[in-house]
């Protein structure tokens, strides 16, 4: 016969009531976590391909001449802002100034980690909160031809009336206000010295993905003074396109 002496019902419950509690536990300590973590990685994926998107509006704008884009989109996991602060470009020709300016930016804040993309001059760029490294995940329309020596750089400077901020659904409208080319020549038989720099916003660097575009895609040297030098142009091309960014 068996021998039921010193079993208890409340015993029996704690034991399966606590390994039911630590399995919440663990789940909670490991499993939520990285579900939040999937969660703000499929956000950042969302926002690159958004950015792509509004960098292609630009474009538009820019190269193919329309006068006007809106698009609507959804932002999660962070805010996107509109701002005129960035950083500021400058173009020298043979050590002569013939552009500078601020050029702004569409950016976006993970609320996850603050990792940042943004739209900058026609890029579209990441960097951590934290941190001088930055990428290029979409590059400007600059480029150089080597069998006429051409340089061809273009400037997208984006106005606002204030910052403008957006999270969750909403839209973003741009326009062009000023559109100009300025198209210099290299006297017959000759080059000349084209030097990029690029100064950074303190609290928005991107030197270091546009120091890689510039060195490597357009195979500029870098100079003492932080610039970036081309010396075998002939012709040099500077096109400059305001865009007035609304809505929200």
């Amino acid at each position: 016969m068996q021998n039921d002496d010193g079993v208890s019902e409340a015993i029996g419950f704690i034991l399966i009531f606590s390994i039911v509690v630590l399995g919440i536990a663990i789940v909670v300590l490991y499993g939520f976590p990285l579900l939040i973590a999937g969660q703000g990685s499929a956000d950042m994926r969302n926002m690159e391909q958004t950015m792509i998107v509004l960098q292609n509006d630009q474009k538009s704008i820019s190269y193919k001449m329309v006068p006007y884009k809106e698009t609507a989109l959804q932002v999660q996991g962070g805010v996107l802002f509109v701002t005129e602060a960035s950083g500021t470009f400058e173009v020298l020709v043979d050590g002569t100034p013939v552009y500078e300016n601020s050029v702004g930016q569409i950016r976006y804040v993970s609320d996850l980690d603050s990792t940042r993309i943004v739209i900058e001059n026609g890029a579209v760029l990441t960097r951590p909160e934290r941190g001088t490294g930055s990428a290029m995940l979409a590059e400007p329309r600059w480029y150089y031809d080597n069998m006429s020596g051409t340089l061809i750089i273009s400037f997208i400077e984006v106005q606002t009336e204030r910052e403008r901020a957006l999270a969750g659904v909403g839209r973003i409208e741009m326009k062009s206000t000023d559109f100009n080319t300025t198209e210099i020549k290299a006297p017959p038989g000759t080059t000349m010295d084209v030097i990029v720099r690029y100064s950074p916003d303190p609290a928005d660097d991107y030197s270091v993905a546009w120091g890689n575009y510039l060195s490597g895609r357009l195979d500029m040297a870098s100079d003492e003074a932080g610039g970036y030098l081309r010396s075998d142009v002939r012709t040099l091309v500077i096109k400059r396109t305001v865009i007035t960014i609304t809505g929200f």
